[in-house]
């Protein structure tokens, strides 16, 4: 029976205008023009008699069954590639792990952790669905995901990763030229690196973990956390850590603490299976072989319950 159904390629420009949320973008995805695209979804509005997107300027937004269509074909597109990919993974017998994490704390603590983790799982085709900014407690698509907790909601026991702390780190350089937060060197001004829009900024942190601010402080504001860890990496300026991603770049002392102020916020970072995904098996050992790794870190920089960098000390109220 023949389906009765518009175009393919009506569908498969949606799809990317969808996913995108702009036409541009999924013009360059699919290698047609703008122009293109936005026929191709004006020609799949008009066949299947429903508004699919709602236009103002060169932002576009999806309406109520725009967005149920889009639902439905990415789950069916991430289904098909799915099953490709199990098909190619069974013909090389490596075991594929979808990893749901941030896109900083892969580049920042996971990346070079590569070598060792092949070394432990060298069956096993580790990838990656990288999310920018916090990773909240959004559904674990993947076959793991770590997701922050707050301490009003319960996470399985087995899955816990880290809690939530945060402290005011720097490169070693930076410390040698400007001092620390507690004690700064004379006639210097402190840089303050921040993330935009983000729940916890400076006067936040300084509100919360008893630090005075300097006075006179400049201050850099990025939208990525990496790229502000990175502004601190390069000796730029002082950024609130998070040790869930900075736990590695404190053992080895490529960032200190830069004050003896932070705090713990009661939340965690726990390391979710996905709805799909079999407790135990391969999935279950990398998630032992993660939380090995964190506690590595915290044991090289914890001390009597204390966290610390070496010589300067992160107090956790």
């Amino acid at each position: 029976m023949k389906r009765v159904l518009p175009p393919t390629n009506l569908f498969l420009a949606f799809e990317a205008a969808a996913r995108h949320r702009n036409f541009s973008r999924a013009a360059e995805e699919l290698g047609i023009s703008q122009p293109a695209v936005s026929r191709a979804v004006a020609s799949l509005e008009e066949a299947i008699g429903v508004k699919l997107f709602l236009r103002s300027g060169p932002s576009v937004r999806l309406t109520t069954r725009g967005a149920e269509l889009s639902g439905l074909m990415s789950n069916s597109f991430d289904a098909i590639e799915k099953l490709i990919a199990s098909w190619k993974d069974k013909e090389s017998g490596r075991k594929p792990v979808l990893l749901s994490i941030s896109s900083s704390m892969a580049a920042h603590w996971l990346i070079p952790r590569l070598f060792d983790f092949r070394l432990a799982f060298p069956d096993v085709d580790l990838r990656f669905e990288l999310i920018a900014g916090g990773v909240g407690q959004s559904p674990v698509r993947a076959d793991l995901g770590l997701r922050r907790f707050p301490e009003t909601s319960k996470a399985p026991p087995e899955s816990h990763f880290l809690d939530e702390i945060i402290q005011p780190v720097a490169a070693l350089d930076y410390i040698k030229r400007m001092g620390t937060l507690d004690q700064p060197r004379r006639n210097r001004t402190h840089t303050l690196i921040t993330l935009s829009d983000h729940w916890c900024d400076w006067d936040t942190f300084a509100r919360l973990a008893g630090l005075e601010l300097p006075p006179n402080h400049k201050t850099m504001v990025f939208s990525d956390y990496s790229v502000a860890l990175q502004s601190a990496l390069n000796g730029q300026g002082i950024v609130l850590g998070w040790l869930s991603v900075t736990s590695r770049l404190l053992r080895y002392r490529s960032l200190l603490a830069a004050s003896d102020r932070g705090f713990n916020t009661r939340a965690t970072f726990n390391f979710i299976l996905g709805d799909q995904t079999p407790v135990g098996g391969v999935v279950g050992e990398v998630r032992e072989w993660l939380c090995a790794e964190v506690g590595k870190d915290v044991a090289k920089i914890g001390k009597g319950g204390r966290l610390h960098s070496f010589e300067c000390h992160v107090l956790v109220s």
